[in-house]
């Protein structure tokens, strides 16, 4: 899948000072507005059918991207309007092997192909803040549905990224849905993916 409708990068200057500022342990906490609820996450599964593989000796080496966490901030109560709020999201490369006389069974694999990961927050009447990470991510990007994106690079195998973006509330109260996705930067994948089915999830939260 490719980017579609991406407008404005988020400098690196300003990016590398969202990296700073996390790892010496400052986080958005003290501006982010208390009030903030979870009413549901969903994450869709199923490892998709592997290659043919024949004899003892064959395997093959897979890449599994994949949320193995994903939380929101503040995280109890709606938001109040017009306040700030963010996503928190561990990526996570896991390595798979199949093939041979072995069921398939999670081992070192190759290290992914570049990966994005967007995060829209289910309106456009908010506004993108910032991201924030540890990850050694070269860019955040405003992006299409009022959302953001964070360019990963590649993903070594058996490997997590946490990465968090940050939203401004819409003035409007109402319930709305949050998607967030991962995906290779060019068409087709530049790498073989043992379970395409788990890249995305939903987060539905309240404003009011």
């Amino acid at each position: 899948m490719e980017l579609w409708g991406c407008r404005r990068r988020i400098d690196r200057p300003a990016f590398d000072v969202y990296r700073q500022v996390m790892s010496r342990g400052r986080w958005l906490l003290h501006l982010l507005a208390a009030g903030l609820v979870l009413i549901g996450a969903t994450v869709s599964a199923g490892p998709a059918a592997a290659a043919t593989c024949t004899g003892v000796n064959c395997y093959r080496y897979w890449v599994d991207m994949s949320f193995t966490g994903l939380w929101m901030t503040p995280s109890a109560g709606p938001v109040a309007p017009g306040s700030t709020y963010s996503f928190t999201a561990l990526v996570t490369n896991t390595g798979w092997r199949t093939g041979g006389n072995t069921a398939p069974r999670p081992w070192e694999g190759p290290t992914s192909g570049v990966v994005y990961v967007d995060f829209q927050p289910g309106t456009t009447a908010g506004a993108p803040v910032g991201c924030f990470t540890e990850a050694p991510a070269t860019a955040c990007y405003a992006c299409y549905n009022g959302g953001l994106v964070i360019d990963c690079q590649n993903i070594p195998t058996n490997t997590t990224y946490q990465l968090t973006t940050s939203f401004r509330a819409p003035q409007t109260p109402g319930t709305y849905t949050a998607l967030i996705y991962i995906h290779d930067f060019q068409s087709p994948r530049p790498w073989s993916e043992y379970d395409p089915n788990n890249n995305r999830v939903t987060l539905t939260y309240q404003v009011g």
